[in-house]
């Protein structure tokens, strides 16, 4: 079995136009809604293997809401994340060590959003900001993770945990 938790970046602030996009931190919104996932994400679990993120400033910050939480055994800040296609995020799964059995994927939309419809039976509009997907495989190898193998086991909004 192998599986995914696939987490879009918190909300990120616009206040400073003047800031490149790959350098925008959050804002009071995604400071107050990492911690509140991340801490949902912890009442179920206490580990995942592999955390695979894009190095932008807002995928960091939000990622140390859950490093802060939940024990990571190997952490990779990839810039190939930023902005990904869902077929490059799911180049990315396939080749993922098979020593790992879970992984959380921090990234942007729509890549996010194109990945979990693409490899899941939901049909998502949009993943929101900190909105988070656990999708298992029931397969033995990165390789074969794939829609036909997949279920869905949870989906959690910042907004349903006000």
């Amino acid at each position: 079995m192998k599986k995914i938790y696939v987490l879009r970046h918190a909300k990120s602030s616009w206040k400073d136009l003047s800031v490149a996009d790959f350098n925008r931190p959050l804002n009071s919104r995604g400071k107050t809604d990492g911690p509140l996932i991340s801490t949902y994400l912890r009442s179920r679990i206490d580990k995942i293997d592999f955390l695979h993120s894009s190095s932008s400033l807002r995928t960091y910050e939000t990622s140390k809401f859950f490093t802060d939480r939940i024990r990571f055994i190997d952490i990779k800040y990839d810039e190939s994340l930023y902005h990904s296609s869902s077929s490059e995020i799911i180049n990315n799964i396939k080749n993922y060590d098979e020593k790992h059995h879970s992984a959380m994927i921090i990234a942007h939309n729509p890549g996010l959003t194109n990945l979990i419809n693409e490899l899941s039976n939901t049909i998502l509009d949009n993943l929101p900001t900190t909105g988070l997907v656990e999708i298992n495989f029931n397969c033995a190898t990165w390789l074969d993770v794939s829609l036909d193998n997949s279920t869905i086991l949870d989906i959690k909004f910042p907004k349903q945990l006000k």
